[in-house]
């Protein structure tokens, strides 16, 4: 399939509306997008288009969009951000709430601020001082950890912990007990934003009822703790900088970078809130529900539980990024987690001009969605999709996960892929290998229970129990 080309006499069709909802001609799929946007994207898919209309809402207040079920879908989209740009709702209700960063920004502004974050993310800054830090923090938890052995935890609540702390110590050099009690007291405002984004028309947030204050007062909140942080860098060392010692952080870097095509230019200290604020949201909350749910899924599952403690006793503790390339089974467990549960759940493009997608067509100023919760779920990429199964990444040289470029994207494809993907693929390895080392985890959970935010995160505590092995 892909972009086709159709003669005069042979149009395009546009695509059809999923059947389960063609008999709602008055509210069609919005009662259900908002009761379960997860189950509902995987109702649309399940039909035989690769491309399908969706209309939320009553005549005069809805939204219509598309679903892309596909990965030959993907590709033209995601390969032309030119063509196909961030202009969504949902895009455009982040970008007034949290900044103008390397989540939303496009175009020239894009490339601008990829430049900056470059050298953040260097292979060697990550396998070098990033993965000592990961590590360090993981064996603190361990050693909490063993103190608790025998009793359950919330897996979802450590890990957004410990992630949290190592993106604090990445960014800033620094502890970040107060701030992630900060951010965890608003944590509602991910799944806010996320419903806002679902509504046809919002009602804007200068409008103060109850909903609406106290998502103010939670963005307020968010912001503050990025430009406390910065403005205590400023205060403290005016350069930015403090030693040659801790100059490695990410605000060090943000803060004293220049650009390499422009000498002259420097992030402003708004700029830099701007990507500080969106690395404290995404970069701990997405690895955390990523880690939460793999530990869960292993300890489900007593044989790959199994596997991976068989490979880690080989390997010395802690595990450190030189073992990277022997954690083979520990890193498919991971890409398996991130198939089963992608933190980008969707993602969302307009397109600028009339297109053809796998032979529909799509009007200009059409919203698409490319879900790789739906690509990553569907019965015909993934047998069995539902199961957890790390062979499914057990390929030989050159073969692709599932059998095509785009059908396995937790971090997005294309020019605008997550900048922080390595770092991830270095922290989630790296972390599950610390804590299986030293424990065995079994759980009576059936399911993981999951809500979707801007990010998907589990929308209840994970308790698994311990035994220090």
């Amino acid at each position: 399939m892909g972009t086709d080309v159709h003669t005069a006499d042979r149009p395009p069709a546009g695509p059809a509306i999923p059947p389960h909802f063609a008999g709602r001609p008055i509210v069609g799929a919005g009662i259900d997008l908002q009761r379960d946007f997860l189950g509902t994207l995987l109702t649309i898919a399940a039909g035989p288009s690769p491309v399908t209309k969706v209309v939320a809402g009553p005549p005069g207040w809805r939204r219509e969009f598309y679903l892309t079920s596909h990965p030959d879908a993907v590709g033209p989209i995601l390969s032309a951000p030119e063509r196909w740009v961030k202009q969504t709702a949902t895009y455009e209700i982040v970008r007034r709430t949290l900044g103008n960063g390397m989540l939303t920004a496009e175009g020239d502004e894009w490339r601008r601020q990829r430049r900056f974050l470059a050298p953040v993310f260097t292979p060697r800054r990550i396998a070098g001082a990033y993965a000592d830090i990961i590590v360090d923090e993981t064996s603190r938890l361990a050693d909490r950890w063993d103190t608790t052995t025998g009793r359950t935890v919330d897996v979802h609540a450590d890990m957004v912990e410990l992630t949290a702390r190592i993106i604090g110590r990445i960014l800033f050099g620094a502890d970040m007990t107060e701030a992630i009690r900060r951010i965890t007291r608003v944590a509602f405002v991910n799944e806010a934003l996320m419903r806002r984004g679902l509504v046809p028309h919002p009602l804007p947030l200068a409008v103060p009822t109850p909903g609406n204050r106290r998502v103010v007062a939670g963005l307020r909140e968010i912001r503050s703790v990025a430009s406390d942080l910065i403005a205590e860098r400023r205060r403290r060392y005016p350069s930015g900088r403090s030693t040659a010692d801790d100059a490695q952080d990410m605000l060090s870097l943000l803060l004293n970078a220049r650009d390499a095509e422009n000498p002259t230019d420097r992030l402003t200290d708004q700029e830099v809130a701007d990507q500080v604020l969106i690395f404290l949201l995404a970069g701990h909350e997405t690895t955390a529900s990523t880690l939460a749910c793999g530990l869960v899924e292993l300890a489900r599952s007593p044989h790959w539980q199994a596997v991976l403690h068989s490979e880690l006793d080989n390997i010395g503790y802690p595990p450190a990024s030189a073992d990277l390339p022997r954690l083979v089974w520990t890193g498919r467990a991971v890409r398996e987690s991130l198939r089963l549960y992608p933190a980008a759940h969707t993602l969302g493009r307009r397109a600028l001009a009339d297109e053809i997608l796998c032979g529909y067509a799509i009007p200009a100023g059409s919203d698409v969605l490319i879900s790789p919760w739906v690509l990553h779920r569907s019965p015909r990429i993934w047998p069995e999709p539902a199961r957890f199964d790390p062979t499914r990444f057990d390929l030989p040289d050159g073969a692709l996960p599932g059998g095509s470029r785009h059908a396995w994207m937790p971090f997005g494809a294309g020019p605008h892929t997550c900048v922080g993907m390595q770092l991830a693929m270095t922290e989630a390895p790296l972390v599950l290998a610390g804590l299986l080392r030293r424990f065995e985890f079994t759980t009576e959970l059936t399911s993981v229970p999951l809500t979707a935010a801007v990010s998907l995160r589990p929308s209840r505590p994970l308790p698994v129990s311990l035994r220090a092995r």
